[in-house]
């Protein structure tokens, strides 16, 4: 699979790269023997099989359905800032802007085709509501992404394909999130790497209520984000260390967010995924930061074994030193194992995007969502102390 660290411009049909370098991560832990399959692992085991440079980043794409512009404006700042993703995971309409990615899209091509996207583009009223389990029928999202060119799956499911991409959707009769991926993951997980097609896209845009379920492989799909809008595992899994989340819910910790009351069934739906939207994030947030402050446990225990080691051996007439190289405390014998990750970049609205938006696509709201997504980049850049350009 073809990477690039840096790109000054990216087309569907070719590349101009250069060199680009971010600080390194600090190596803090021990080996401790973690499961990276359901829950977003933050502790990251050192060996042949680590990741390269052309996994480091990942970029976790929320859902949002007609709120997909806001991607398009964030990606288009982390371009700008020479930051790009060698992993995509994407749900629901992240999916699709994830697809867009891996086929060789850039924020500028992407934004392109969302200028031009309407909501006839993607939907259809179902003309027999009652007997069926939906309100819209999803078959011109189907014929808009194949005809006019936003995902190119020969590509996706080549060496060339641009990113490591991961697709995620629940499975209707068990509640199971299942993540779909065209590339192996570095480390123990349940991802199933298949060949992707349109079916794992539009599964993953199935929207409970709102949209029909998806079939494939015999079984029923909803909407990843029904369980899990913004799964950090799966990219933490496929190798990544240096992740941003774009989520479209406002996301301030220890603020209260408030929604506007549904005035119909379609924003009722829409305003119960989207308190769904949040809360699968915030429970893999925590589950995170809980890896991590284990890790920093780990490497006080270790501290205290090697000087522990230390003393005993003196005591005993013992002339003994343990190399550490990298000066922290750790003796390098004991230093086997992980990595602490830092917490991811979230990029998130400071208000609540009316949930009429999720099925709404013109190009007012298009545009004001872009703007929005660029701005919230910005600001979540600077939060995470890094240089915005232009800025002193």
């Amino acid at each position: 699979m073809t990477r690039r660290a840096r790109r000054s411009h990216r087309t569907p049909s070719g590349y101009q790269t250069c060199c680009a370098c971010q600080p390194g991560l600090v190596i803090t832990g021990l080996h401790l023997q973690t499961v990276v399959s359901d829950w977003p692992s933050a502790v990251i085991p050192k060996g042949e099989n680590m990741p390269t440079q052309e996994r480091k980043r990942a970029l976790v794409l929320s859902g949002g359905g007609g709120r997909g512009a806001y991607h398009v404006g964030v990606l288009r700042f982390l371009e700008e800032h020479e930051w790009f993703a060698n992993v995509v995971v994407g749900t629901s309409i992240g999916a699709v802007n994830g697809a867009a990615l891996a086929s060789g899209h850039n924020a500028y091509s992407l934004w392109a085709l969302w200028q031009r996207l309407r909501t006839s583009d993607v939907q259809r009223p179902n003309l027999n509501p009652i007997t069926g389990s939906f309100l819209l029928d999803t078959a011109p999202l189907r014929d808009t992404l194949r005809r006019e060119g936003w995902i190119n799956f020969d590509r996706i499911n080549s060496d060339e394909a641009a990113v490591h991409l991961r697709v995620t959707a629940t499975e209707v009769t068990s509640g199971h999130l299942h993540i779909f991926g065209n590339s192996p993951d570095v480390y123990p997980s349940r991802m199933r790497q298949e060949r992707l097609e349109l079916d794992h896209i539009i599964a993953s845009c199935s929207i409970p209520i709102v949209y029909p379920a998806t079939q494939l492989h015999g079984n029923l799909y909803w909407d990843g984000a029904t369980v899990a809008n913004t799964p950090l595992g799966p990219a933490i899994d496929a190798g990544a260390e240096e992740i941003v989340v774009v989520l479209m819910t406002p996301w301030e910790e220890g603020e209260e967010v408030r929604t506007e009351r549904p005035r119909n069934l379609l924003t009722a739906a829409s305003t119960t995924l989207e308190w769904a939207l949040l809360a699968s994030f915030q429970a893999d947030l925590k589950m995170f930061r809980r890896i991590n402050e284990l890790v920093r446990l780990q490497v006080e225990n270790a501290r205290l074994r090697a000087a522990n080691a230390l003393l005993m051996s003196r005591l005993q007439g013992e002339k003994v030193e343990f190399e550490d190289k990298n000066g922290n405390g750790i003796p390098d014998i004991l230093e086997e194992g992980y990595k602490d990750l830092p917490d991811p970049i979230i990029v998130a609205p400071r208000q609540a995007i009316e949930v009429e938006r999720i099925i709404t696509y013109n190009r007012e709201g298009h545009e004001r969502l872009y703007r929005m997504g660029y701005e919230d980049a910005k600001r979540a850049w600077r939060a995470a102390g890094r240089q915005v350009e232009g800025e002193g």
